[in-house]
């Protein structure tokens, strides 16, 4: 009878013991296209398990923001550690501003037309910061712009995705969507074609438009914001709050950039 209550025991436990491993499991590296194939001489693939690399990457350094937002981009504010990358909201004062952050960007060095973004990233959290990869024309107009991913901290377990731009009577308009996620490190796909953008979350299918979609040249902005218009100020003891990139893979459209 006992070794009967024991083996019963042994059974749960060894049930137990595996709904646990698979759910503490990192999603797997499943992409709904196989991206070995479709890999360019053009693609930028940064894993950051060394430096930054400076052939495509320039770190923003100022405190002029837009939308009202608080904080300093400060080079200090990103760093790589254990083959992540790291974007740091602190509290503390650069050039009267009263918070540091960090934005790194592409810009003149890395732009192109069309193509596909796959990245793995994990969202800041905390009331009054704003989690963003997005994208931004290469001729220093302001629209259209696309928002990969926008996180606000005091609900990151939302994602929002969509594309501003201008109508033909140049009023600015917007088509964005907003998504459910775990808040935890996930693979996003983003694929900008000549008349469709779609973007999958962990192979799931979270965004697609046919409305007006960019049709020049852009660049790639990673940043984590802190206060303006759509976060509101911050709340006391947030900070410090990171971003966290573990990969970014772009693969442009051939000879479009």
């Amino acid at each position: 009878m006992k070794k009967n209550k024991f083996l019963i025991l042994l059974i749960i436990f060894v049930i137990v013991f595996i709904i646990y491993t698979f759910k503490i499991m990192p999603p797997k590296k499943i992409y709904k296209i196989n991206i070995i194939e479709q890999i360019n001489d053009y693609a930028l693939i940064e894993d950051f398990n060394d430096n930054l690399n400076n052939k495509y990457w320039s770190i923003i350094n100022r405190g002029n923001n837009y939308n009202n937002e608080l904080q300093y981009y400060s080079p200090q504010n990103i760093a790589i550690k254990n083959g992540i990358l790291e974007i740091e909201a602190r509290e503390e004062v650069i050039d009267n501003h009263q918070y540091t952050s960090g934005a790194l960007t592409t810009k003149g060095k890395f732009e192109f037309l069309y193509g596909k973004i796959i990245f793995k990233a994990k969202p800041a959290i905390g009331q009054g910061l704003l989690t963003a990869i997005w994208l931004l024309p290469a001729d220093d107009s302001s629209y259209p712009e696309i928002d990969i991913i926008e996180v606000l901290g005091n609900n990151p377990n939302e994602i929002w995705t969509g594309v501003h731009y201008l109508d033909n009577n140049s009023l600015l308009k917007r088509d964005f969507v907003n998504n459910t996620n775990n808040h935890n490190f996930l693979i996003y796909e983003f694929q900008w074609d000549e008349n469709e953008i779609t973007c999958y979350m962990n192979n799931q299918l979270i965004y697609k438009t046919q409305t007006a979609i960019p049709k020049k040249k852009m660049y790639l902005v990673i940043n984590l914001a802190v206060g303006g218009d759509w976060p509101g100020k911050p709340k006391n003891n947030i900070l410090p709050s990171k971003f966290l990139i573990d990969y970014v893979i772009v693969i442009p459209k051939e000879n479009n950039i």
